[in-house]
């Protein structure tokens, strides 16, 4: 079978989490029309998971989101002579430099909260191919050497049962923070029942917070600020359980054969941002008014905290039962 779009470009500059969340798109329409070249236009850090993809002809970076280098890339990427973009990115900038682009067909995502990122982001593809399947797993690769270099850097990942515990979470929205001593609770009741490294990954950002649990154990392992995304990807790629709350790493990791996620959510709805996947599970709070989808809590006295009740609800021993029920270690 073959479709009348032999040339696509993609267009999402979002969070990594986002990119990770669309990366079905051009999985399904490879598997269905193996023909067709799919180039990625995405920022320059979320670049670095897809870039190595098989599945992808190019994967161009952007620079820079000024009208001018908008503009100057428009007017270059009208010579690729595009049959289709998917713009995955519904801001004005981007409507403009699709328009530039001069494709002969145009399809713009709309969010929506009545179903998950990654069927939203689907959808939009969908309208425009309706014979392409969604996927109920995302799909990342890793090359081998970015493999074996992390091998060769932390021999005791394979060593023993592994879990990653990120504590990193955005700044920007409260509702995605579990506090730093529930991590720590959690690293101990893990280590009284499983003889498992931990690891607590992280960026340069996260190194402060994460010196909380150095020395703790000689089977926990601060590992923030070492390496880059796509190292972080492989890393992730060898864990039996990741925990992390609502973040881009927890999307990574979830995008693997294995680990097991367990995401912790707050304000947003697990039902569009849960780890996407059959093995992952999601703990929330009970709280009547969960998920808000604020980015600041409408509690007034924590309007000015980033670590809301809602995160605060979920305790330590709920992580640690649904690792024992389900046998995850």
């Amino acid at each position: 079978m073959s479709t009348q779009y032999k040339k696509i470009l993609i267009i999402r500059q979002g969070a990594i989490g986002d990119v990770v969340h669309t990366t079905n798109i051009f999985r399904a329409i490879k598997e269905k029309y193996p023909e067709v070249q799919i180039d990625y236009l995405t920022g320059k850090v979320p670049a670095q998971l897809i870039e190595h993809d098989t599945r992808l002809n190019r994967v161009i970076k952007l620079e820079d989101k000024s009208y001018k280098y908008l503009t100057e890339l428009g007017f270059e990427l009208r010579r690729e002579k595009y049959d289709l973009i998917i713009n995955l990115q519904p801001s004005l900038r981007f409507k403009y430099l699709a328009f530039l682009c001069g494709a002969k067909r145009n399809v713009v995502y709309k969010k929506s909260f009545r179903m998950h990122a990654v069927e939203n982001f689907f959808q939009t593809a969908h309208r425009i191919l309706p014979d392409i399947q969604n996927a109920y797993n995302l799909e990342l690769s890793v090359p081998d050497e970015t493999i074996e270099k992390i091998k060769n850097d932390l021999p005791y990942l394979t060593e023993k049962k592994l879990v990653a515990v990120n504590i990193s979470a955005n700044a920007a929205r409260h509702g995605r923070r579990w506090p730093v001593e529930y991590y720590k609770e959690l690293v101990n009741l893990i280590l009284e029942r499983y003889d498992c490294n931990i690891i607590v990954p992280g960026g340069k950002e996260d190194i402060k917070d994460t010196e909380a649990f150095s020395g703790m154990h000689e089977n926990v392992h601060v590992i923030a600020g070492k390496f880059n995304i796509l190292e972080s990807a492989a890393i992730s790629s060898m864990c039996d359980v990741f925990i992390s709350g609502d973040t881009g790493p927890l999307h990574i990791a979830s995008a693997f054969k294995k680990p097991v996620c367990i995401g912790i959510y707050g304000s947003m709805p697990v039902s569009r941002t849960g780890p996407w996947g059959e093995n992952h599970f999601a703990l929330s709070s009970d709280m009547d008014c969960v998920p808000c989808n604020r980015r600041r809590c409408k509690i007034k006295k924590y309007k000015n905290e980033q670590i809301t009740p809602c995160m605060k609800e979920v305790k330590p021993e709920h992580v640690l039962r649904v690792i024992i029920d389900n046998d995850l270690l």
